[in-house]
């Protein structure tokens, strides 16, 4: 009891450090738009000392998080920046700082997990449920003014945030640098709410009621297809985490009922959500008429986005020296361009900074994590999985097809999987 109380205590800093990662994630955008954006390009890696601070400490508190997950992908990025240096572009900084995503963050997947208990946990889905309210005033905002108002501006503080929608309106990025991120918050907030309606655990029913609500007014809003299927695919997962007993299936039949109300009640009270609505579909219906249905367009990108760079794979050289290259702001380094140099997708931009050997390698490691996880949490007895499948939701994409090139995507990454990590080891530190 001595030692586990002496780990609480010591752990303190590294969740503190936690803490501050995820609020950093969530800020990063607005601190390089609205409070400094003359310091918006070394905000870019903001989160960087703070991981970097986490993995030091865990290391002298003897965090286990050293695993094979870990150990190859550092051995992996290690020999994709020595063949980059030596054969490849030989630019030291883009080169680190694409060898910064396997070494620094990726790490911190299985700190957070051995760290934080349930309670932690908990926490920060509270944390989330209070910061989607916020969000979705500012995308509201966002939403009906006008690009050249300074709740839009670009960063840097120049340009605009937005991004083509449909109708003459943008997709708003909320306080992150793109819309991307902004979807991965919403998806990751739908996580907890699909969650605390379903499971016993205590929240505030104010806080879960309103936070419901905000999230459903700020889909239309968004005019993102891949937030309104993401928090979509979270209750399907949701749905099959609950599938354990009748009393569970009966609270999300409920819960979908619910939202299927406050859907109704805003669409005939609220003129903005109509409008949002009508943007939202009109977006929609310009992308089926390339890809089928909503739900063709969907999952037919999730296919393609894993099949396409799949098949290019197998065409590349064995190895590429181009580590950092696929980034923007490798990019940027190298070219003065921040447009895509390898691919916008996230196997593309593997695959073609490390070739088929390496970026091969690197691709079956997360593949095979996220494999892992997933039977990991089906084979957790049926109190106990509904979390962590409701968590497989978001994360399996995340870290199969996840942007980790975008610092927005890679910290939601990071922070997602991690809670996935940690919501399975809770049955195992329950046990001890």
């Amino acid at each position: 009891m001595k030692d586990n109380a002496a780990k609480i205590e010591n752990y303190k800093s590294i969740k503190t450090a936690i803490w501050l990662y995820f609020f950093l994630w969530i800020f990063e955008g607005a601190l390089r738009k609205w409070v400094l954006p003359s310091l918006a390009t070394p905000l870019l890696i903001v989160r960087d000392p703070v991981a970097i601070y986490i993995i030091i400490r865990a290391i002298y508190l003897n965090v286990k998080f050293l695993n094979g997950y870990v150990v190859c992908g550092s051995i992996i990025t290690l020999l994709a920046l020595i063949v980059t240096l030596t054969f490849g572009h030989g630019n030291l900084f883009v080169g680190l700082y694409g060898a910064r995503i396997m070494l620094i963050h990726f790490p911190l997947i299985f700190i957070i997990g051995a760290v934080l208990n349930k309670s932690d946990v908990l926490k920060i889905g509270y944390a989330l449920l209070a910061a989607n309210i916020l969000m979705t005033l500012i995308v509201y905002l966002q939403f009906i003014s006008p690009q050249s108002a300074f709740i839009n501006v670009g960063l840097g503080g120049e340009g605009s945030a937005g991004f083509s929608g449909a109708m003459g309106y943008f997709r708003p990025p909320g306080t992150f640098s793109f819309i991307i991120g902004l979807a991965s918050f919403y998806i990751l907030v739908s996580v907890f709410i699909f969650y605390f309606w379903i499971s016993k655990e205590p929240v505030s029913k104010v806080l879960l009621y309103a936070s419901t609500l905000a999230l459903i007014f700020s889909l239309p809003l968004t005019v993102s297809r891949t937030a309104v299927g993401g928090v979509a695919l979270v209750g399907v997962f949701a749905f099959i985490g609950s599938a354990s007993s009748f009393k569970k299936l009966f609270k999300i039949a409920l819960t979908i009922f619910v939202l299927f109300f406050l859907f109704t009640i805003l669409q005939k009270t609220t003129s903005v959500f109509n409008l949002g609505t009508e943007v939202f579909m009109s977006r929609v219906d310009t992308a089926s008429g390339q890809s089928g249905s909503f739900e063709q367009s969907f999952f037919s990108r999730l296919f393609e986005d894993f099949r396409r760079p799949i098949a290019n794979l197998f065409k590349s050289p064995l190895f590429v020296g181009k580590l950092g290259m696929g980034t923007n702001a490798g990019a940027q380094m190298l070219s003065g361009s921040s447009s895509f140099l390898i691919a916008e997708d996230e196997l593309g931009r593997v695959g073609g900074e490390q070739g088929l050997i390496l970026g091969g390698g690197l691709i079956l490691l997360r593949l095979f994590l996220a494999i892992n996880l997933f039977f990991k949490s089906i084979k957790l007895p049926k109190e106990d999985k509904l979390l962590p499948i409701t968590f497989c939701g978001t994360a399996l994409y995340l870290i199969i097809l996840g942007q980790w090139a975008q610092p927005s995507m890679l910290g939601c990454s990071v922070i997602t999987v991690g809670l996935l990590v940690a919501s399975i080891n809770m049955n195992v530190k329950k046990e001890q």
